[in-house]
């Protein structure tokens, strides 16, 4: 008989130490765990407390102020109470409290089963057995491309993760590769790593609208007139770090509800970059209000804003691509609470285009019977994607909170969430497409003989982003289109004068609109509301 080698010492790392555990690293540094110690290979642990679900019954400002630094799922009751997610330690923080509140889940455990699904379910597009892993993503993105390859781009964002992963996208439209100026309407999904439906709804719709142009008229008018832009993993690194957690461990899986990203503040036990990250939010990271109620300076808090607005390679590429592009609407996805949340969220003043969003999410609420609503409404929040590119861009953008768990058993719930949700989908894709909803700018170049000449162009506007504390941050929109070969033009655009000018009183801004062309350059301002359409004629050049 072959003799067995000897054993040999392992090293553990930091996240060996959180495998073992079972724990999140803000866990560990933060609350501390509760209970007896464990053997782990020789290594002395501390056995961890379950995660739970609390029902806490606020009494007043105070009370709802100091759960501010607790994790919370979004549901929220009509007594005036909410649920929150208890990480070690948080149960003895709401006991000193003096909280009133009720356990609800006194052991969170992942059912990554299949699940039944709905009787008489028609199977949806792109649907599987279980959630996808992030490699699945980038597998199916490249399939569809190679299957449809003159209606879908796969790109890469520039940053890559601060784990070295690409991030990708798809863009899908009629003709795909030509340059020309149609609106782009986007989605993303999993700014928060444990929300795993809200990566799988943005695929399933890629699937959806390329297995059903030419077929549907409603999806072959959106991609005859405008490019979708599918972002359905914006946040790799955390979604691996979720995704791929154990699910058979005891007590619970405090990996896969990780939220933020791998972002790394300390160099405990090894220096490698990552291994003990604490991570920052990515949906408190872009300029907006940054710093303000709903961004935790604290880099163990589940609202950790970052060290500075766009200080996150995710945030920088979502606002980057949204800046090169005339997006005129925008969907985010999120889980949960079963929410159609409009800007803002830090503030109950009503937008310039509050009603019209208003009334947009009547009509998407009365289908999927999901609560219509600014954001505030929930919570303060300052520094998302949502209230960012509404400020920004004045794009039609809304947030949907999916469901009732952050990743409930796949079969039962995703194919079920996709089927209530199409229309809306489309709803929110169609209010982008419609020049009723933004403006249009059309006209011709000619060179001095009246002949056709080639042409770009160009709508550009550079501003800047107040945050909480009123600093400045400087951004441009820059985004082109090329004359036809006939020499007419035609480029959709958002709305010139930014919401918060409106709010403020401020005057009218203006698209910086150059014509450039081999023979020289035309330039003039152009001041645009939704609907309008400006015809600038015949241009010599």
């Amino acid at each position: 008989m072959d003799r067995m080698p000897a054993p040999q010492p392992r090293r553990y790392s930091r996240r060996d130490f959180l495998k073992l555990s079972g724990a999140g690293a803000g866990s560990i540094l933060g609350s501390g765990f509760l209970g007896g110690t464990a053997m782990a290979g020789g290594l002395r642990l501390l056995a961890p407390e379950a995660l739970q679900l609390a029902r806490v019954y606020p009494r007043n400002a105070r009370d709802a102020q100091a759960l501010a630094s607790f994790d919370d799922t979004h549901a929220v009751f009509p007594d005036g109470s909410a649920e929150f997610l208890l990480w070690p330690g948080d149960r003895t923080k709401l006991d000193k409290l003096g909280l009133e509140y009720r356990i609800t889940v006194a052991n969170l455990r992942d059912d990554l089963s299949t699940g039944r699904r709905a009787t008489g379910l028609e199977p949806q597009p792109g649907e599987r057995t279980a959630y996808r892993v992030l490699n699945d993503y980038v597998l199916d993105l490249q399939t569809l491309a190679t299957q449809h390859p003159d209606k879908a781009r796969v790109f890469e964002y520039p940053l890559l993760s601060l784990e070295g992963r690409k991030v990708y996208g798809i863009e899908i439209a009629a003709n795909v590769h030509a340059v020309d100026g149609r609106p782009t309407v986007c989605m993303d999904g999993v700014h928060h790593a444990r929300e795993w439906p809200a990566a799988e709804l943005p695929h399933m719709f890629g699937y959806d609208l390329l297995q059903s142009y030419g077929t549907d008229e409603r999806v072959t008018a959106i991609m005859d007139n405008a490019r979708v832009v599918l972002t359905s993993v914006m946040n790799p690194d955390g979604f691996d770090h979720s995704r791929g957690a154990p699910t058979d461990t005891d007590p619970g899986s405090y990996l896969a509800y990780w939220r933020k990203n791998e972002r790394s503040y300390t160099d405990l036990f090894y220096s490698t970059a990552n291994v003990d990250a604490h991570g920052t939010d990515p949906n408190r990271n872009y300029p907006f209000f940054w710093g303000g109620e709903g961004g935790n300076t604290d880099p163990q808090n589940q609202t950790y804003a970052g060290s500075a607005p766009y200080a996150e390679p995710e945030s920088r590429n979502i606002a980057n691509m949204m800046k090169s592009r005339q997006v005129t609407s925008y969907l985010t996805h999120h889980t949960y609470g079963k929410l159609v949340m409009r800007p803002w969220g830090n503030t109950s003043d009503p937008s310039p285009d509050n009603d019209f969003q208003r009334d947009l999410g009547a009509q998407i609420t009365a289908i999927n019977k999901y609560t219509n609503q600014i954001g505030l409404q929930l919570y303060p929040t300052s520094g998302t994607s949502r209230d960012w590119s509404y400020d920004a861009l004045r794009t039609i953008v809304y947030t949907f909170e999916h469901g009732t768990a952050f990743h409930p058993a796949y079969l039962s719930t995703v194919p079920a969430q996709y089927a209530l949700n199409r229309i809306p989908f489309l709803l929110v894709m169609e209010a982008g497409v419609n020049p009723e909803n933004h403006g249009v700018i059309v006209g011709k170049v000619v060179d001095a003989a009246g002949a056709p000449v080639a042409a770009t162009i160009r709508a550009k506007k550079s501003f800047d982003t107040l945050t909480a504390a009123e600093a400045r941050i400087p951004e441009t929109i820059d985004t082109t289109a090329p004359a036809r070969p006939d020499g007419t033009f035609e480029l959709h655009v958002n709305p010139s004068t930014r919401p918060r000018t409106i709010m403020a009183g401020g005057g009218p801004e203006a698209w910086d609109l150059t014509i450039e062309a081999p023979g020289g350059t035309h330039a003039t301002q152009l001041v645009i509301d939704r609907g309008d359409r400006v015809d600038l004629e015949t241009i010599t050049i």
